[in-house]
């Protein structure tokens, strides 16, 4: 596990399957920082080639999940954020390109940039009274890194307008009930819960099949129907000569937990996605 400190962006530990990142500037309501973003992508890319992890949860440390970028360096940027800034060369919709289901557990402020890498997790919980939007307009900035794009596939054009027109601030509850959260908890419920969620996948789903679904469910947001049935098809014809699927029905038929192996390091990263 990483040391706390503001040395230290982000804190990771696994157990259990699960691989925990900790957004870790709690002083600053986890605001955004290139160094944030090396650490976060290197973690996650790290826990992507780990066998021993299944699923991840992201959460925030003290008040918040993230409050959005840290404006001073976006003020007077010094010369050692610019150089990470430069040196990273992930974008950053990395997270859906990582072959295992991302967890994020939202309370507090989800803001911005925060808000843009909870909605390229896979699955998200938020507190019911989490604070949630994307103020962009109200200070003079628009959409970025592709927050319209996934915002109007989670939610619809209609809500996604109002969002990002408005700069509006959402509660958990209302998150929840237009889609851009899966469920929206009591506020000392939400890591818990995300925990429980990501210990379940681990121990029940097997990590191939997270992989391939994962990577089916983001190339046929890109995708025409035809190309994505066809390659249903042929991921589907891929699984039935596989060993999962064996071990699947075995459990079933010997009425045990399923034994699946580990996701092969090789396929932690998913590939290109279609234009």
């Amino acid at each position: 596990m990483s040391e706390p400190g503001e040395e230290t962006p982000v804190l990771s530990q696994v157990a259990d399957g699960v691989g925990l990142i900790t957004l870790n500037r709690p002083d600053r309501l986890n605001a955004w920082t290139p160094a944030m973003r090396l650490a976060y992508f290197d973690t996650l890319e790290r826990f992507g080639r780990d066998p021993e992890v299944r699923a991840i949860v992201v959460r925030g440390a003290g008040r918040g999940f993230c409050a959005g970028a840290d404006l001073s360096l976006i003020r007077a940027p010094d010369a050692e954020s610019e150089a990470l800034r430069e040196a990273e060369s992930r974008e950053y919709w990395f997270p859906l390109s990582v072959g295992k289901p991302i967890v994020a557990a939202i309370h507090g402020p989800c803001l911005g940039i925060g808000l843009q890498q909870a909605m390229f997790c896979d699955i998200r919980f938020a507190a019911r009274d989490a604070k949630i939007g994307a103020p962009y307009v109200r200070r003079g900035i628009v959409g970025e890194m592709g927050i319209t794009w996934m915002l109007s596939r989670l939610v619809g054009v209609g809500p996604a307008n109002d969002i990002m027109l408005s700069g509006r601030m959402l509660s958990g509850d209302e998150a929840a009930a237009i889609g851009l959260v899966n469920a929206a908890l009591e506020p000392d419920a939400v890591f818990d819960h995300a925990m429980a969620y990501a210990r379940d996948l681990a121990a029940n789903c097997s990590p191939l099949a997270m992989r391939t679904v994962k990577m089916q469910m983001y190339q046929d947001l890109m995708d025409g129907f035809t190309p994505s049935f066809a390659r249903s098809e042929r991921l589907l014809d891929e699984v039935l000569r596989g060993e999962d699927v064996k071990e699947g029905i075995a459990a079933v038929r010997e009425k045990r937990p399923v034994r699946f192996p580990g996701l092969d390091p090789d396929l932690a990263l998913s590939g290109d996605w279609p234009s």
